[in-house]
């Protein structure tokens, strides 16, 4: 699948739900000392925010000193954790450092450009930590009985490949609990009877199966997201496709995108926000919806899509309903070749 597919979809959800996207921001440690260029500070000015742990957790009062072309000064960071440098030209090489209870943070070289700059200093956090070793105990140990949902981050994909609809699941199964759980038999997705050629991706757990239209994802489930994806082409005939699909377990938001060739439309109840994005000269649709409820179907129509004249295969089949017709035409003629629809 297109890189184009996540990033697309990924911002669309940014856009029009905020809780959505904050679930998928990504982890302070991973950020800090990290230099980032913005629109929204002068040029020339460093911005330092020293945190423990989160954003949620500012440090007050903290050292910090920076390093300007070779040269030294401190500051102290205020009641939102932040502190500044203004005024430095383009080029300037500046290095932020804090030392936060023995441990030394220090940023990557930052080079002054036509923007302001922020970075985040991250220190540990105690509590975290000592949370994340309890996490890491409670996921070792046996599974207790309990429910899962299909993530906020699960994704629906159509694309059209030569004239050919390809559906991808893209599905985190999800456990909030923080020990494994066993939710009293398996998780079972019946695909559209419709489905053809259904199988797993690459990424998808190995407690999945397929088996015609089946999805069997067996567990117990670890906490967090355990991954499904599996693909599948949909047939459809004249301009359109009807994409209806149940759900076990509740689907706990939509995010749905399908690529728009030509003048492709989709239909459904369920969708509650609707944008056409473009990208590298590729269109695609994003829509997102609200909670699908354990049971209740999905109803997606997609219209617009390329079609060929049907009377080729409508003669063929009237020709095969009269067997001496049938014998007497392929005696003196060969049977014409039915066409894709």
């Amino acid at each position: 699948m297109k890189r184009v597919l996540a990033v697309l979809l990924v911002a669309f959800i940014a856009s029009v739900a905020p809780a959505v996207a904050q679930q998928a921001m990504p982890n302070a440690r991973e950020m800090s000392g990290v230099p980032l260029e913005v629109a929204e500070l002068p040029q020339g000015t460093l911005s330092v925010r020293v945190i423990r742990g989160g954003f949620d957790k500012n440090i007050v009062g903290q050292a910090v000193e920076f390093t300007i072309d070779g040269k030294k000064r401190v500051e102290k960071t205020d009641e939102s954790g932040r502190t500044q440098v203004t005024g430095l030209r383009p080029g300037t090489k500046v290095t932020v450092v804090a030392t936060v209870d023995a441990e030394r943070l220090e940023s990557r070289e930052i080079t002054i450009g036509n923007s302001g700059i922020k970075v985040a200093l991250v220190a540990t956090d105690p509590d975290a930590t000592k949370r994340a070793a309890e996490d890491a105990r409670l996921a070792a140990g046996p599974a207790v009985k309990g429910t899962v949902v299909l993530g906020p981050q699960s994704r629906f994909i159509a694309e059209l490949n030569d004239d050919q609809l390809n559906i991808f699941y893209l599905i985190d199964i999800l456990n909030t609990a923080r020990t494994p759980v066993d939710i009293g038999g398996p998780v079972l997705i019946d695909l559209p009877r419709e489905a053809r050629g259904a199988g797993l991706r690459e990424g998808s757990t190995p407690q999945a199966t397929v088996t015609g239209t089946r999805v069997t994802v067996t567990g117990p489930f670890a906490p967090g997201p355990t991954s499904l994806q599996v693909g599948f082409g949909l047939p459809f005939n004249g301009d359109h496709a009807l994409l209806r699909q149940k759900f076990p377990v509740p689907l706990e938001s939509l995010n749905l995108i399908v690529s728009q060739p030509g003048g492709i439309a989709i239909k459904s109840a369920q969708i509650a926000n609707m944008r056409t994005v473009t990208d590298q000269g590729a269109t695609w649709i994003a829509a997102v919806g609200p909670t699908i409820a354990a049971g209740q179907t999905f109803d997606l129509e997609i219209t617009g899509l390329p079609h060929h004249a049907t009377w080729p295969r409508n003669v063929a089949l009237g020709l095969s309903g009269t067997v001496i017709a049938i014998g007497i035409w392929a005696a003196v003629f060969p049977r014409p070749r039915r066409r894709a629809v």
